[in-house]
């Protein structure tokens, strides 16, 4: 029986190219696909795959973040894939569930292999990954990410606070924590450096 995989990226000719090279390959077959954390956390539950490809930054979520998540509602293998490997913490995003890390400009012989050293429990890194710099994205909670998502929709502290079920000083709280993490000098300047790492998007 074929492994199954669900392939979540908010490019759909990337979706669509990774599909037709995996024709070639019968013992993986694509059960679904998702442009947003959203939309995979809808799917996922109910497909039960085996193999998830998770991008990097998807338009509403980490993808390392978002591996953490699925985590909690799937067994499955998580895979993080990005085209720039540049800021991508390895070592935050196996603490997150990701057991490989591959580049999308690999080409299928790649790809292949590394599915393989998956399926039988051996780990599989890009060479692109040899240079990593680390980043702290793993660092911030879950409900760090909603107040920060808060900030950048540009609501006020009552208005978060009313949103996230909290009062507004527990707001302010997550907010100077925010920006002590990320030394940042203004609200401004922590949505901005949030946008960057890929926390949230812009």
């Amino acid at each position: 029986m074929p492994y199954k995989l669900f392939l979540i990226d908010d490019h759909k000719v990337v979706r669509d190219g990774v599909k037709a090279m995996l024709l070639a390959k019968p013992d993986i077959r694509v059960v679904g696909e998702a442009a947003s954390a959203k939309e995979a956390k809808e799917k996922i539950t109910t497909l039960q795959p085996d193999i998830i490809f998770v991008d990097l930054k998807l338009p509403d979520a980490n993808g390392a973040l978002l591996i953490r998540e699925l985590k909690e509602q799937v067994s499955a293998h998580c895979i993080l894939l990005t085209s720039d490997p540049n800021g991508v913490d390895m070592e935050r995003a196996k603490a997150s569930g990701a057991i490989a890390f591959l580049t999308k400009d690999m080409d299928t012989c790649e790809y292949f292999k590394a599915l393989d050293e998956i399926v039988e429990g051996r780990q599989s890194v890009s060479t692109a990954f040899a240079n990593t710099v680390l980043n702290d994205v793993l660092d911030y909670t879950p409900r760090e990410i909603e107040v920060l998502r808060g900030f950048a929709d540009g609501l006020t502290y009552k208005e978060i606070g009313s949103q996230l079920e909290m009062s507004p000083r527990t707001v302010e709280t997550h907010k100077n924590n925010l920006m002590k993490k990320m030394q940042a000098k203004s609200i401004v300047e922590m949505v901005r450096i949030a946008i960057k790492q890929g926390v949230i998007s812009a």
